[in-house]
């Protein structure tokens, strides 16, 4: 996250800048699943009629498949209707596996003007909201990152959906441009006054802050704190102790320490000294879900 100092550097390049130009700032695994156990398969049995010739055994799958009656495949208006009553968790997942395989370094700077934290520009109703970085390297940082991923996941909804990708709950150009200023925390005042993505959501009518651990689940999106720094990621999971305390999580971001976009586990500062002692801050920990389409709510600006 960033410091009060370049949060009013940001603010003031942002008084400068004309309508088009855009900033940012800021700046664990997969649970092992247990594969399942094979059964060992039946062997066929071989029946002798009463002229003693071998039948061959009866095939279960061949009966079962010509007595079954055929699934009808949802119709395109049944698919849309199935995209717009889905919270936006699944859109999420699938975006930040798109990213798989390929190099995407992780930088932050306070070139505001020029790069935004973002992979590739993101536009909205024709105009670029957030630049990337203009050297092509595919950089990006905690909170440039999720916007992307929030922006690609919404926009894919939509179309399922049926709707246009240009319109995401009525928001104007400037709304956009605002909402991304608060999911960047970029306004300088207190997270807990909702300068964070949570906030953004909420503001905007999408969905809801997720006050709970036990209530979130993977392709959430989190702004925390630490004792000496923040992030944004995507939600995977929640790591416990075998008591089956919450002791930490695991998430999808990119950070210098993995060198980029990649998983990884953090653990909370108040944790029972031990394996589990980590830095982040329990009572800073900002969720927030994007809800379905059919719940959105108005917003006021």
């Amino acid at each position: 996250m960033l410091s009060k100092a370049n949060k009013t550097k940001f603010g003031t390049i942002l008084a400068v800048l004309a309508a088009g130009a855009f900033f940012t700032i800021t700046g664990h695994s997969v649970s092992k699943t247990t594969p399942p156990v094979k059964s060992a398969a039946a062997t066929p049995v071989q029946v002798k009629s009463p002229d003693s010739k071998v039948l061959p055994a009866a095939n279960p799958a061949d009966t079962a498949s010509a007595n079954a009656t055929p699934i009808p495949s949802p119709t395109k208006a049944e698919q849309q209707a199935i995209a717009a009553k889905s919270d936006l968790n699944d859109y999420v997942l699938k975006v930040i596996h798109s990213y798989d395989g390929d190099k995407f370094p992780y930088l932050l700077n306070d070139d505001y003007q020029h790069y935004n934290g973002v992979t590739q520009n993101i536009v909205y109703k024709g105009s670029i909201i957030a630049k990337a970085n203009p050297n092509g390297s595919r950089s990006s940082h905690c909170v440039g990152l999720t916007y992307e991923v929030f922006f690609k996941a919404i926009v894919a909804r939509n179309i399922e959906a049926g709707l246009s990708p240009d319109n995401i709950n009525n928001m104007t150009i400037d709304n956009m441009r605002d909402f991304m200023l608060i999911w960047y925390n970029a306004l300088g005042t207190p997270k807990s006054e909702g300068d964070q993505l949570a906030g953004a959501i909420v503001k905007y009518g999408l969905g809801t802050r997720i006050a709970r651990f036990e209530d979130a689940k993977a392709g959430d999106f989190i702004d925390f704190s630490r004792s000496q720094s923040g992030h944004t990621v995507v939600f995977i999971n929640w790591l416990r102790d075998k008591p089956g305390n919450i002791v930490g999580f695991k998430y999808w971001s990119t950070q210098e320490s993995t060198g980029g976009i990649s998983y990884k586990n953090e653990y909370f500062s108040d944790n029972p000294q031990g394996a589990y002692k980590g830095a982040v801050n329990r009572q800073q920990m900002y969720i927030g879900r994007v809800g379905s389409i059919g719940n959105y709510r108005r917003f006021k600006v």
